[in-house]
C-alpha cells in the first residue's frame, strides 16, 4: 500500500524583483547554451554521413544525437519556465502515445547495465493542446529517476486518459523524503544514487505552469508511483 501523499513544503514566493532576476538569468543562460548545442547537434549530423563510421562509433553518435536532444528539450522548457505568467505560450497538438515511447527509447540504453525490465501499458491515446517540449522533460525526468533508483524489478509506465504515470520497484521514499522531493538540489539523508537534484523540482515547476499536477505516491523498500494528472490544456 502507498503511503498517503504529504503536503509538499513551499517555500514563500521570492520578492518581485528577485523573481524578476530569476527569471532574466534563466532566460540568458538558456540562450547561451543554444549556441554550443548546436554547434554539436550540426557536428554529429555531419558525422553521421561518413560511411567509414564503425558499429560502435554509430552507437555513440546516437547517444551523443540523443543527449543533444534532451538538453535541447531542457533548454526549451527553462524558457517556457522563464516567461511571465501573462505571455503567451507557444502551442500545438501534443499526441501523448508518440512522447512516450519516444523517452522510453531514450532511456533503455541506461538499463544495459540493469536487469530491469521497462513495459509500456496504453490504456487510452489522449491528445493535448500543449507546448510541444514540456510533457517531453517531465516525463524523461520521471523515467531517469525510475531507472536511477531502482536496482531490480522494472518499471511501468502506464497510459491513460486522464494522465501518464511511472512507477518502479525500486528504493521508494519516506514521508520526509516525499515532502521535499520537489525542493531544487534535495537529496534523502545518505542517498549515495548522482544526480542533479532538479529534475523533480523541474518536472513539478513545468506542471504547475500548465496545470498538470505531478503527484507521487511511495513506499520505502517498495517503489514509488509518479503521476502527470492532465488537467486544464496549457494553452488555455
Amino acid at each position: 500500500m502507498s503511503l498517503p501523499l504529504p503536503r509538499p513544503s513551499i517555500a514563500a514566493d521570492p520578492p518581485p524583483d528577485a523573481a524578476e532576476r530569476e527569471r532574466d538569468f534563466t532566460r540568458d543562460a538558456s540562450h547561451e547554451l543554444r549556441t554550443p548545442l548546436t554547434v554539436i547537434r550540426v557536428a554529429s549530423d555531419l558525422i553521421a554521413h561518413d560511411a567509414g563510421l564503425s558499429s560502435a562509433s554509430r552507437r555513440s553518435l546516437a547517444r551523443i544525437q540523443d543527449a543533444v536532444a534532451g538538453m535541447e528539450a531542457v533548454i526549451d522548457a527553462l524558457l517556457f519556465l522563464a516567461r511571465c505568467e501573462q505571455a503567451p505560450l507557444g502551442v500545438d497538438d501534443v499526441v501523448v502515445r508518440e512522447v512516450v515511447e519516444r523517452e522510453i527509447d531514450r532511456i533503455r540504453p541506461a538499463l544495459r547495465h540493469k536487469e530491469l525490465a521497462l513495459h509500456l501499458e496504453v490504456e487510452a491515446e489522449p491528445v493535448l493542446h500543449a507546448p510541444p517540449r514540456v510533457l517531453q522533460v517531465m516525463l524523461g525526468n520521471l523515467l531517469a529517476n525510475a531507472v536511477r533508483f531502482t536496482d531490480a524489478g522494472g518499471v511501468v509506465v502506464r497510459l491513460k486518459e486522464g494522465s501518464v504515470e511511472v512507477e518502479d520497484s525500486g528504493i521508494g521514499m519516506d514521508a520526509a523524503t516525499l515532502a521535499r522531493a520537489f525542493e531544487p538540489f534535495y537529496r534523502g539523508e545518505g542517498e549515495q544514487y548522482v544526480g542533479s537534484g532538479l529534475g523533480l523540482s523541474i518536472a513539478h515547476r513545468l506542471g504547475q505552469r500548465c496545470g498538470w499536477p505531478l503527484r507521487l505516491d511511495s513506499t520505502p523498500g517498495q517503489g514509488t508511483r509518479a503521476s502527470i494528472l492532465f488537467g486544464r490544456a496549457c494553452g488555455d
